[in-house]
């Protein structure tokens, strides 16, 4: 599966490489892009229906440390497919996770919609004291899923 993340014009940016150690086929497959010039680190991650939740959210938390013990913020963004509109046990422990390190997930709207069904499953997850200008979702006919847009306030 892949997901794409897009910036905005005149961002500086930096792949990065080490999460190596975090990324596991199916259950939690990472990319990291450095916003340079800000703070950040943009996160996409995969998580396969077929995934085993239980290493996903082992592997959240470890990529939540490893971001913070470099001092910047995480976004982390895609498609974990876990609905965040139907409150069960798994649910529950993401958002505990997320809770610990007062993060949330900024996208409200369902993103994935098929003639009988509508579930939140792409997530755009930030602490919850980054200035959040502004969120959509939105249909570039490319996918079953609609697309998250965020808009931060890049100052460091």
């Amino acid at each position: 599966m892949v997901d794409h993340v897009y910036m905005g014009e005149n961002i500086c940016t930096k792949e990065l490489n080490c999460s190596q150690d975090i990324s596991v086929e199916k259950d939690c497959e990472v990319s990291m892009t450095e916003l340079v010039d800000c703070g950040y680190i943009v996160v996409c991650i995969y998580r396969s229906s077929d995934g085993k939740f239980w290493i996903f959210l082992k592997n959240l938390q470890l990529l939540i440390k490893k971001i913070q013990s470099r001092n910047e913020k995480p976004v982390l963004c895609g498609d974990w497919n876990l609905n965040f509109m139907v409150n069960n046990k798994k649910l529950q422990e993401l958002q505990n996770l997320l809770e610990r390190y007062n993060m949330m997930n900024t996208v409200r709207s369902p993103t994935r919609i098929t003639p009988f069904t509508e579930s939140l499953i792409d997530v755009i997850i930030t602490y919850k004291d980054i200035p959040i200008l502004s969120t959509a979702v939105v249909d570039l006919g490319l996918s079953d899923c609609l697309a998250q847009i965020v808009e931060i306030n890049m100052v460091k």
